[in-house]
């Protein structure tokens, strides 16, 4: 028998679209793209001022050494550039490169696609509910006892 423990099935769905979502934009870019740099890169591109690797951390809730492998990583493939700030050495304003935006505008369809499919049963009003219960899971992870 399955397990249909809530927590369990919303990992697995997550898992799901971005395994199907890393696929359709590596194939689509022919350049491995992972969930984690189409966030980041979705983060970059909401946010007109200057990002730093730790507000990247505070936004996910993810640690230092998480977010630095990310990075580093994305900056290889050529996705983001980190400039020095001239107030501190020790930051680096985090930017998009103009090959990150490319990768935005490929996946943005596929990301449309991807919810299209994940939401094809639902009702407005059931959508609303998930959109609902999802903002009270994130409250009550967020709330300091």
């Amino acid at each position: 028998m399955q397990n249909k423990e809530p927590i369990l099935m919303m990992k697995k769905v997550i898992n799901l679209f971005f395994r199907e979502l890393d696929a359709m934009n590596t194939e689509q870019l022919q350049v491995p793209v992972s969930g984690h740099n189409m966030i980041v890169i979705e983060y970059l591109i909401h946010h007109t001022e200057p990002v730093y690797q730790r507000d990247l951390e505070n936004h996910f809730f993810v640690r230092r050494s998480t977010v630095s492998k990310v990075l580093r990583l994305m900056e290889e493939k050529g996705m983001i550039a980190r400039l020095p700030v001239h107030d501190d050495a020790r930051l680096k304003q985090i930017v998009l490169t103009d090959y990150g935006r490319k990768i935005h505008e490929a996946a943005v369809g596929n990301v449309k696609v991807l919810e299209e499919k994940l939401f094809r049963n639902f009702s407005e009003e059931e959508t609303e509910t998930l959109r609902r219960l999802l903002m009270k899971l994130e409250h009550n992870m967020e709330e300091v006892d």
